[in-house]
Parts: structure tokens; sequence; C-alpha cells
């Protein structure tokens, strides 16, 4: 039986916390506040997932945001998150 590949990383606690270390720091390179990237990754590790698919987040309702994003900000950010999971 072939063995095959399992996302178990993505919920591996020591993962997580480096992939929003990455996350943070990546985003504040690119001009975006601290509350705001840890804000948004929540959102993100929630919709984005493994496939870097952005569709969920784009359409994810943030009512109680602190942050208004248009669709263009939100298609940056969630690069933003798959670039710092490739390097987490």
């Amino acid at each position: 039986m072939a063995e095959t590949s399992s996302p178990d990383f993505l919920s591996d606690e020591r993962f997580i916390k480096e992939h929003r270390r990455v996350f943070v720091m990546f985003m504040g390179r690119d001009g975006y506040s601290e509350q705001m990237s840890t804000e948004e990754f929540p959102r993100l590790s929630e919709t984005v997932k493994l496939d870097a698919c952005s569709k969920a987040y784009v359409r994810l309702q943030r009512t109680g945001s602190r942050f208004a994003l248009d669709w263009r900000k939100k298609m940056e950010i969630a690069e933003i998150y798959h670039k710092a999971g490739e390097h987490a």
C-alpha cells in the first residue's frame, strides 16, 4: 500500500507558531501592522489552508474586524500568507 503525504504538519503547534511569526514579519515588511496581521492569521488559516486557494478568504465575512480590506488587499494578504507558509 502506497503511503500518501498528509498535511499533519498544518496542525503541528510548532509549524503554526513559526508560520504566524513569519507571516507577521512579512506583513510588517509590506506596511501592515502587527495587530492586523495577528487578527488576519486565524482567518487565513481557516480559509486558505495548504492549497493557497484565496477564494474562500476573499469571500469571508469580516464582521467585527477593525481593518477594512478591499479585494486587492485581501489577495495580497493571502499571497503573503502562502509565502510565509513556504518559509515556515
